[in-house]
């Protein structure tokens, strides 16, 4: 039905935000979520394979443990406030569909990668040591962006801007999401006969 030689690819240049901020509360959330991580990594010790070179939990962390469905919930309503108030978008609802826990020790690294499909995409820093390894964005590009991780800190980005940690020396615990967006069912269409 299809062959390569019948497209074309363009690409053009937009800017995508990443979006950044420090948690009002973190540093009960925090104490929180780091004892959940904990707990939830003594449980579930084996680490599965990815693109994160750490140790981290699975990708239903927030469904296979209920300690993580608070957190869940903050992040759903940090999307619906940023599509508020950037997007215009009052009508959409997201969920996380993925979320995992990630405690990086020495020598530990993400290789670079997406997180296509997803619409958005994003990291909580639970218990990060000054110093320790920052999360890149779009590595050798003009509009490359590093930032430096802390306590309390929630980044939220398009899924397809591609990042990366590199070798870190310092400890860093983290929880990444990807989260989905649909029009919330008290959203109603327009006729564009009736307008």
């Amino acid at each position: 039905m299809f062959s390569s030689d019948q497209w074309q690819r363009h690409l053009i240049s937009k800017p995508l935000p990443i979006y950044q901020t420090i948690l009002k509360d973190h540093i009960k959330i925090n104490n929180y979520l780091k004892q959940s991580i904990l707990e939830h990594r003594r449980k579930y010790p084996k680490s599965i394979t990815s693109n994160v070179k750490a140790w981290h939990s699975d990708w239903q962390t927030h469904l296979k443990d209920s300690n993580f469905k608070p957190f869940s919930n903050l992040v759903t309503d940090a999307c619906e406030y940023i599509s508020t108030y950037d997007w215009n978008q009052n009508f959409w609802e997201f969920e996380v569909i993925d979320m995992w826990a990630m405690v990086y020790k020495e020598s530990n690294y993400a290789v670079r990668h997406d997180h296509v499909p997803f619409p958005l995409s994003g990291v909580y820093y639970v218990d990060v040591e000054e110093g320790c390894s920052p999360i890149i964005f779009e590595k050798g590009s003009p509009s490359s962006l590093t930032i430096q991780p802390k306590n309390g800190m929630l980044i939220i980005w398009h899924g397809n801007l591609y990042h990366e940690v590199p070798s870190t020396n310092k400890k860093r615990m983290a929880i990444s999401m990807n989260i989905s967006q649909s029009k919330n069912c008290a959203y109603e269409e327009v006729n564009p006969n009736e307008v």
